[in-house]
Order: C-alpha cells, then sequence, then structure tokens
C-alpha cells in the first residue's frame, strides 16, 4: 500500500480477494480470503504483486467480477465490514468521506448510516469505465450504475468527476442528474526542476540505442489497446517516410495481459521503427523522460477522462500532443496559457504532422515549453485541495 504522513492513520477496510467469488462463499471463507490477501501484501512488495497481476489478466478479472458482482448484488450482505466500517470512522470522528471510486462508494453509505454522527460522503467519478467493462461482461453494468446513482442521490453534496467531459459521460452513461454532478480536476504533485543536459544523461544510461542529439519523443503510460499505442507507431513511420529524424520510447507496464503489448512490438518490426521499449521505469527514468524529451505524446484511442501524463510532462516545460477527444483534450490549456496540441482523434496522419510541428517549428515549441509549467500550476494538488474544501464549503 501507498505510504501516508507518519500521522495518518491507515486502516483495512477488505482485501480484493474477499470478493473473488460471490456464489457458496460464506462469511468464514471471505474472511480467510481476506487475511490471504492482507497477508500477502504486507509479504510482498507493490511492484511484485502488479507484475504477478499484469502477467495473469484472468486472475484480475476474477477479483473485480466477484467485487462488481457485490456490489451489484448488494454489499448489506456483507454486514461485518460494514459495522467494523462505522466503528472505525465513529473512532476517527470523521466527518466526511471522499472515496476516489464510485464502486466502493455503497460500502461508505452503509456504514455512514450506522455512526453516532453520519459522516458527509462525496462520490467521485473517475475511471469507472474501466472496471464497467467487467460488469458488462457479466451481464449487470446497468445495476452497477444503479448503485451509483443510488449512492449520489444518498450524497447532500453533487458528485464531482474530473472533467467537464466525464460530467457529460457520467451523465449519459450512468444516469446521474446532471446538477447533482461537478467537474473538479486531479491534483498532480508540481515536481521540482530538472536539467535538461541531466535529463538526457539518465536517458542515456537507461536505454542503449538514445542517441544524443536527436530528437526524442515519449509515451509513459499504460500499454493497454486503448491508450492508442500503435497509433504513435504509425505516425513515427509516415516521419520517416518524409525523411523527419526522431527517435521514439514507449515506456508503461500493461494492466489487461501483454497481448496489446506483443502486438506493438510486432507493428513496430514490421514498419522497421526502432524503439526503445521499457516497461517499469523508476521515478528518476520517469522525470527524466518528461524533462529530456522533445515532446510527449498520448494518443489514447478512448475517451479518456483526464491526463494525468499530460500535465506531468507540461510540468518540466516538455510540450504534449493529445487528441481532441474526451477530458483530456483540455488539460493543454488553462487560464490563457496552452503548452501542448492537438491531433484528430485515430488519426496517425495528422499526429505525425503535430510531431514533425514540435521538431521542427523551434519558436513554437518554445512557446508550449514556457507555457506548460503555468499550466500544470492550475491542476496542483494544492489548487485540487482548494476547490475540494470549496465544493464541501470548508
Amino acid at each position: 500500500s501507498l505510504k501516508l504522513h507518519p500521522s495518518i492513520t491507515e486502516y483495512w477496510l477488505f482485501h480484493g480477494l474477499r470478493y473473488l467469488s460471490v456464489r457458496g462463499f460464506g462469511n468464514t471463507l471471505r474472511w480467510l480470503l481476506d487475511s490471504t490477501g492482507r497477508i500477502v501484501s504486507q509479504i510482498l512488495s507493490d511492484k511484485t504483486r502488479s507484475h504477478y497481476l499484469q502477467h495473469r489478466p484472468r486472475a484480475l478479472e476474477r477479483i473485480m467480477q466477484g467485487l462488481l458482482c457485490h456490489v451489484c448484488r448488494g454489499v448489506q450482505y456483507d454486514g461485518g465490514v460494514i459495522r467494523r466500517f462505522a466503528r472505525e470512522l465513529d473512532a476517527a470522528a470523521v466527518t466526511h468521506v471522499l472515496p476516489m471510486l464510485a464502486a466502493v462508494c455503497p460500502w461508505a453509505t452503509a456504514a455512514s448510516k450506522l455512526m453516532r454522527q453520519p459522516a458527509e460522503l462525496l462520490v467521485t467519478f473517475q475511471g469507472y469505465e474501466l472496471y464497467s467493462n467487467y460488469a458488462r461482461r457479466l451481464g449487470c453494468e446497468r445495476e452497477l450504475y444503479d448503485r451509483f446513482v443510488e449512492a449520489v442521490d444518498e450524497s447532500n453534496r453533487p458528485a464531482i468527476a474530473v472533467s467537464e467531459d466525464y460530467v457529460d459521460r457520467v451523465v449519459r452513461d450512468i444516469g446521474v442528474a446532471r446538477e447533482k454532478v461537478r467537474a473538479i480536476p486531479p491534483g498532480v504533485p508540481i515536481p521540482p526542476p530538472i536539467d535538461r543536459k541531466n535529463a538526457t544523461k539518465t536517458i542515456a544510461g537507461s536505454f542503449r540505442r538514445y542517441q544524443p542529439g536527436m530528437p526524442l519523443i515519449t509515451y509513459v503510460g499504460r500499454r493497454d489497446a486503448e491508450k492508442g499505442v500503435d497509433l504513435l507507431l504509425y505516425a513515427a513511420a509516415i516521419l520517416r517516410q518524409r525523411g523527419v529524424g526522431l527517435q521514439l520510447a514507449i515506456c508503461g507496464p500493461t494492466l489487461f495481459g501483454d497481448e496489446y503489448g506483443s502486438v506493438c512490438k510486432q507493428i513496430a518490426e514490421n514498419l522497421r521503427c526502432p524503439v526503445m521499449w521499457y516497461r517499469h521505469i523508476s521515478d528518476e527514468l520517469r522525470s527524466a523522460l518528461f524533462a529530456g524529451s522533445e515532446g510527449v505524446v498520448y494518443p489514447s484511442i478512448h475517451r479518456e477522462p483526464f491526463g494525468m501524463v499530460p500535465v506531468e510532462a507540461m510540468s518540466y516545460g516538455t510540450p504534449v500532443i493529445v487528441p481532441d477527444y474526451g477530458g483530456v483534450a483540455s488539460v493543454i490549456e488553462a487560464e490563457g496559457h496552452i503548452g501542448g496540441m492537438q491531433f484528430r482523434v485515430w488519426d496517425s496522419g495528422d499526429l505525425a504532422d503535430k510531431i514533425q510541428s514540435l521538431i521542427e517549428d523551434r519558436s513554437r515549441w518554445q512557446q508550449l515549453a514556457e507555457a506548460g509549467p503555468k499550466v500544470a500550476e492550475y491542476y496542483s494538488v494544492s489548487k485540487l485541495t482548494d476547490r475540494v474544501l470549496r465544493h464541501l464549503e470548508l
């Protein structure tokens, strides 16, 4: 688990293994699975557990399906967890509960009702479409959305979503009333500045094929199908045909198995497009890539709610390129400052044009680079804190 400030007490609500399956599982077996999961989490590092699940998508699918089945069926059937949760909230004198995933709101709602002084619940929508895919395959997507609507209706505050575009999705897909959801963007930590020369040294030490002096275009994020990494490969091949010199780094793990990543490597090989691939990157290398790249591309093909990676890259003064679709389209501009460019979604030719512009139009690159940190500041953690406190009238 992530380590919080020492003054913040952490509690386990449950481990995902608790709801590995619903049918035929009594409370005793659930308790054993829960305890096993906790022990494994304490023994093995986050990286080791993440690596295990990334190579076993079926295991993750079973956990998610069991969890979502329980949400759709009704969390009240596992009353022990709810009563313990309520006791812990009472003991800590919690006044506001802010679940960061809508799927866990039913537990918070049920526990609040058992508290001596019910806590105020603020529902947050971010990434619901990823876990609703599991519910869709189970045939209970509508039931899941009904639980979300119930959580919003039982809250005495409008829910929040991570962008205006995402608000529209929540209203359209889930059925939440428009007046019951507001847009508050996430908070992105603003890093200390990094010297570009030092960044390129770090990159060179990590990639044998890195060529100092040649423009580096980077993708950092999950290598899953909805991220559109293949679009970037096609764009790079188009640019090579035009005689535009560049090198490509594609870094990140996968959440849903290696099939798409393997296909992307085959595409790159067939296009004769050399790529510097890296699965798990350190924080140091991640920062170096953001600071030392000519541009960071985020070619997502689905209606991305927000764009943490583009904001992080802009904070280092590196221009970004995002699709003109979804919430990610809006992150390149704030308060009159523009730190990146948009390309037509699903259009590798237009993406190639934008990358070429970054490489060849140095005055445009400089303008975007100077504006990037100002845009990123708009999405800082401190700004998020202020927005949430205002929303809660605190």
